[in-house]
C-alpha cells in the first residue's frame, strides 16, 4: 500500500463552505499544473531550474552618463518640433517609442545628450528655426538627429552634412537610429 494514500485516510475530511476536501493544504495541485503529467510538474520544472533573478530597469533621470557609454536607453533626449501638425505628431510618436525603450525625454536641451529636431518644409520660418537649432546642437557640441519632410526633401543640404535623418516614412525607426548616432 502507499503510505501516502493511507496517511489521506486516517485525516478528517476539511468543510469548505460546501466542498468537503480530503487533501492537506501543501498537498494540493495547483491549478496551473492540472494539464502536466504527473511525472514532471510545474512546481519540480521551477526547483530544478533554480532561482529566477528579477530584473529591474530603472530611469536614469537627470544623473550623468559617462561620454563614452552607449548603454541603449540610458541618455536623455531633446525633442523639438517646427510646422504641420502632422509633425508634431510624428515628434509625439517618436518621442513614446523612445520613452518606451527607456530613454529620457527632457524639455531641457542643455541635459539632453542628443537631440531630435523635426521641421516641415511647407512653413519657411520653421525652416529657419531648424537651421538654427542645428547649428546650435553642432556648436553645443551635442549629437543631432534630424527628421521631418524638409531633412528628406533636401539630404544634401549643406547645414544637413553628417546629420543622422530620418524620413518620414522611417520615424518607426527612430530607436535605431538614435543608437547608430550615439556609437
Amino acid at each position: 500500500m502507499n503510505p501516502q494514500i493511507d496517511s489521506l485516510k486516517k485525516e478528517p475530511l476539511k468543510d469548505i463552505g460546501d466542498c468537503k476536501m480530503g487533501l492537506p493544504d501543501e498537498e494540493l495541485e495547483d491549478i496551473e499544473d492540472l494539464g502536466q503529467t504527473p511525472e514532471v510538474s510545474r512546481l519540480a520544472q521551477l526547483k530544478a531550474s533554480g532561482p529566477v533573478p528579477k530584473v529591474i530597469r530603472k530611469n536614469v533621470g537627470n544623473h550623468e552618463v559617462v561620454a563614452d557609454s552607449i548603454i541603449p536607453g540610458t541618455q536623455s533626449v531633446y525633442v523639438k518640433t517646427w510646422g504641420c501638425t502632422h509633425n508634431s505628431s510624428d515628434s509625439e510618436y517618436m518621442a513614446g517609442l523612445l520613452n518606451e525603450y527607456g530613454y529620457n525625454i527632457t524639455d531641457e536641451s542643455s541635459l539632453a545628450h542628443i537631440w531630435l529636431l523635426n521641421s516641415c518644409t511647407v512653413k519657411n520660418p520653421a525652416e529657419d528655426h531648424f537651421r538654427n537649432a542645428i547649428e546650435e546642437g553642432r556648436k553645443k557640441g551635442k549629437y543631432v538627429v534630424v527628421a521631418g519632410c524638409v531633412s528628406q526633401a533636401a539630404p544634401k543640404t549643406p547645414y544637413l552634412q553628417g546629420l543622422s535623418v530620418i524620413g518620414v516614412q522611417q520615424i518607426d525607426r527612430v530607436v535605431e537610429v538614435v543608437e547608430e548616432t550615439l556609437k
